[in-house]
């Protein structure tokens, strides 16, 4: 804890816990009421990274800043794909122009050095002026945008049928991390034995599918579940398997899994200049809510 005013301390933190979330959400609340944009803080995914994952080795990726017990502005870091770090955050409407973010921002980087990474992504919504003036005052290069899309079908009937219903959905056990890790190492660009460390049988849920072609995994599919929500993420198909409908099967089956549950509010993320996805998830009935933008930052 770094002591700044008597009423006004960061907390630097490596993992979240249930009340942090809950003053990130809050803090999210204040923001969106004042200027209504999407952020991606991944609050759900960061509760489920296992505390030992990284085998002894601290790594601080929450930045929390608070004044008179409230938080007002956040940072928190993300490791996906390809290990370049992600990081998205907020600041209070009443807190802004007072260089909060930026000494978050600061704190980040020193922490982010050590691990001695080329470049890092800074993600902000497109309609976010607060978001694109801090970006632009750094001097972030454009990198890729990325849709939110919402399903706005109704009817089962509406779906796309599925052409090939040999393929199955599977769900993930222990037994099939190595499976994942695998096919995470030929999306991203990684190495199968770094994401073995990343994955733990704790991440696992009951939304996690393995996409299945008789006796082969030929895909992966992922649903997190709210109270009455659905978001789909982690779809790939392995390049040896595109092009033959096995996708659009894939999804469908996954769509007739949420829709069995009576969910109908079901988004997605998808890049903007992938327009074989853009495409399927158009003719399942999604459309675009809002649009991310990613810039990078060199090191």
């Amino acid at each position: 804890m770094n002591q700044i005013e008597q009423d006004q301390f960061i907390i630097l933190k490596e993992f979240l816990t249930p009340k942090d979330c809950e003053d990130i959400k809050k803090l999210q609340e204040v923001c969106f009421t004042y200027d209504p944009v999407n952020l991606k803080l991944e609050l759900d995914y960061k509760l489920s990274v296992p505390k030992h994952a990284e085998k002894g080795i601290k790594k601080i990726t929450e930045f929390l800043y608070y004044a008179n017990g409230v938080l007002v502005s956040y940072l928190g870091i993300c490791m996906f794909g390809g290990n370049v770090p992600e990081l998205n955050g907020m600041t209070h409407p009443e807190w802004r122009r007072r260089g909060l973010f930026t000494k978050l921002f600061s704190l980040a980087l020193s922490e982010l050095k050590r691990d001695n990474p080329e470049k890092l992504l800074l993600l902000t919504d497109e309609n976010s002026e607060s978001g694109k003036a801090f970006i632009q005052h750094i001097s972030g290069i454009y990198g890729f945008s990325e849709y939110r899309m919402k399903y706005y079908a109704h009817n089962i009937s509406e779906l796309p049928p599925c052409g090939h219903p040999a393929i199955q959905l599977k769900t993930v056990e222990k037994s099939d991390i190595k499976e994942i890790s695998r096919q995470n190492a030929i999306y991203f660009g990684t190495t199968e034995e770094s994401e073995i460390l990343a994955m733990d049988e704790s991440m696992l849920t009951d939304g996690m599918y393995l996409v299945r072609l008789k006796d082969s995994s030929i895909g992966k599919i992922y649903v997190e579940y709210g109270e009455n929500s659905a978001f789909i993420y982690g779809f790939g198909i392995l390049p040896e398997f595109r092009r033959n409908g096995y996708g659009k099967a894939a999804f469908r089956a996954v769509m007739d899994i949420i829709k069995s549950k009576g969910i109908d509010d079901i988004q997605l993320d998808v890049e903007s200049k992938n327009r074989n996805a853009l495409n399927l998830y158009k003719s399942f009935g999604f459309q675009e809510m809002s649009v991310m933008n990613y810039f990078e930052y060199m090191l």
